[in-house]
């Protein structure tokens, strides 16, 4: 990202910068709230940011923007986006993260196959539709399991999530208490707006492509 976004670090590029309070807050129990922002002149921008139990910034992270070429398009066909948000842009934003976290919070189906990438457990959370139910149940996508509702939001755990509905809700109630879930993403969002409204001036040739 350019330098008008103060307190990131590029997933992708060289920048050295991070964190937010980030050496005194080592010792916190903290959550990732990791989303996506989609130009259509510049492709996908991520960003990790990095809360407290109290819903404050501990550490934020975004990533220059990844575009795939026609080939990949074609080649990759369904499997692109997936590939783009997870594997690309959701991994290399936690690998770069100086701070260990209790859950990464995601509102991108995608994301939750990251869980078969990196040791950190991820929820997807949505919006609570009127149809869902306050019970685990299945969510019926290959990467996603058992599904539940706290305060609003149904949260999904991945396929892969060791522990059961009652341990999720008991952490995510931790920062639920002080932050709407939906909240942080918006926060992500507007952040990556600002840093994308720095790359409007800037020639084609200087984005990130996806590696095949």
């Amino acid at each position: 990202m350019p330098d008008g976004c103060p307190s990131c670090t590029h997933a992708q590029g060289s920048d050295p910068r991070s964190g937010m309070d980030a050496d005194t807050s080592k010792a916190l129990a903290a959550f990732g709230f990791l989303t996506v922002l989609h130009s259509p002149q510049h492709g996908w921008f991520g960003g990790y940011l990095v809360l407290s139990p109290q819903g404050r910034p501990l550490e934020f992270r975004c990533s220059t923007p990844v575009a795939a070429t026609r080939a990949q398009e074609i080649l990759y066909g369904p499997t692109l986006r997936p590939y783009l948000l997870a594997e690309v842009i959701g991994q290399s934003l936690l690998t770069g993260s100086e701070l260990p976290v209790e859950l990464v919070l995601t509102d991108q189906p995608e994301m939750l196959s990251l869980a078969l990438l990196r040791p950190e457990e991820v929820v997807l959370v949505e919006p609570l539709r009127s149809a869902d139910r306050d019970v685990c149940g299945d969510k019926g996508s290959l990467n996603a399991g058992v599904s539940f509702e706290l305060q609003g939001f149904r949260v999904t755990l991945a396929a892969t999530a060791f522990r059961d509905c009652d341990s999720f809700k008991s952490k995510l109630a931790e920062v639920a208490a002080h932050v709407e879930l939906a909240e942080p993403f918006d926060r992500v969002r507007a952040a990556l707006r600002e840093a994308h409204a720095d790359h409007a001036d800037e020639p084609e040739n200087g984005h990130v492509r996806a590696a095949a």
